[in-house]
């Protein structure tokens, strides 16, 4: 299909993107509670016509579009969930869901790859395979890619390739970010509980304080990246929530945090989880505590395909030459639950360019992010490149 062409498809479907994005944003769902926002998807894809999967690894969505039984498959996926991050923005389509937004753009992945499907019904006389659409749950959680797996997502078919996107406001609107081999990092998540024995705060030598052992876990953890990890093996430990207490005047007797533990080596994350446990454990003994620590292991190193990568970079290049192509230079220490699919299926992850204005500018997981709506013009371009260029 001529560029020209295809432009002009992308620019029927916008309108429709543009809607179906601020609805969504502005009714949020947290992981694994979909529910709404599976409907909305499922209902968009059987008015186009395409076969659909429902409740896939919770509320994941396979809908399909088949030119031909005998032509091989692409996939094309999208996360659909939101944040716990109350928005702060003030606009007509800010979220109408106390303390739940889509600080992380996934409102904006579901409604690309609705208009990706909508283009492609338009102009499947062109194309030379069939086409799977991921809509998928609980990516922030990094459950939902590995449900669906372990829901034989692909059970009737067999994808060749796998390809997704994600916003990205560093980057200019409308722009595509590529990287070749590792893109995003493997991401841990773990859980800390301290429990020792409570009482009154003016006497704490009856007591076993674990504010002040938390307080101390807490920074002996941050202190492994720096003194325990080979600074060339890039790593990133956070502790994102703690819990604990009922008042000033009370010592608890237990307390809990969480976090997350991101890396690009194997060696490195391995050292960091033996290092945690040690830390947790003998700290918490040599206080007279008691820990449990739970660590998940969320999601692999994600690396686009080396074949793939300069593929898609081609097809960009031909039918979209008016889009801008940035190589990325350094992987993201963000953990991408996109890699399960990868597993398996040879792929690449993109960046899409959402950064226009100052209002647009903030980072992902900020209260009040937002993207410049133009920029899914270009999304909507790749993912339906992508798949008209196969064969």
């Amino acid at each position: 299909m001529k560029t020209k062409q295809l432009m002009s498809l992308v620019d029927e479907v916008m309108p429709e993107v543009v809607r179906v994005r601020r609805f969504l944003h502005q009714n949020p769902e947290l992981s694994g509670c979909e529910e709404q926002t599976a409907r909305l998807v499922a209902d968009s894809c059987l008015k186009l016509g395409l076969k659909i999967r429902e409740g896939i690894g919770g509320h994941g969505i396979l809908t399909t579009l088949t030119v031909d039984a005998a032509l091989p498959w692409i996939a094309l996926r999208a996360d659909m969930d939101a944040l716990p991050i109350q928005d702060g923005k003030h606009c007509d389509y800010a979220s109408s869901v106390t303390a739940v937004s889509h600080a992380c753009g996934h409102d904006v992945h579901t409604a690309i790859l609705l208009g990706a499907a909508q283009l492609l019904c338009r102009a499947r006389d062109k194309l030379q395979y069939n086409v799977a659409f991921v809509f998928q749950p609980a990516e922030e959680t990094c459950d939902g890619a590995s449900s669906m797996l372990q829901d034989h997502v692909f059970n009737e078919i067999k994808p060749e390739q796998i390809y997704a996107m994600h916003v990205y406001p560093y980057l200019p609107a409308g722009s595509i970010g590529l990287r070749e081999g590792a893109m995003c990092a493997a991401a841990d998540l773990f859980d800390v509980e301290i429990l020792g024995r409570g009482g009154h705060a003016a006497r704490p030598h009856e007591c076993v304080d674990v504010v002040l052992v938390a307080s101390q876990v807490i920074q002996a953890l941050h202190q492994i990246i720096g003194r325990r990890v080979n600074p060339l093996h890039p790593a990133v430990l956070t502790i994102g929530q703690i819990h604990g207490g009922h008042a000033a005047n009370v010592i608890p007797d237990h307390i809990s945090f969480s976090g997350t533990v991101r890396s690009l080596h194997p060696d490195a994350h391995e050292e960091i989880r033996v290092r945690m446990d040690h830390i947790i454990r003998l700290s918490a003994e040599s206080w007279g505590a008691t820990a449990r620590f739970t660590l998940r292991q969320a999601t692999p190193v994600l690396c686009n395909d080396l074949k793939l990568l300069p593929q898609a970079r081609k097809i960009f290049m031909k039918s979209l030459p008016d889009i801008q192509l940035i190589e990325i230079g350094e992987p993201s220490m963000g953990g991408e639950d996109f890699a399960e699919f990868l597993r398996d299926i040879p792929g690449c992850l993109f960046r899409l360019g959402t950064g226009g204005s100052p209002e647009t500018r903030y980072p992902l997981h900020h209260p009040c992010f937002d993207i410049d709506e133009s920029a899914m013009r270009s999304g909507i371009a790749a993912f339906a490149a992508l798949a008209l260029n196969q064969g």
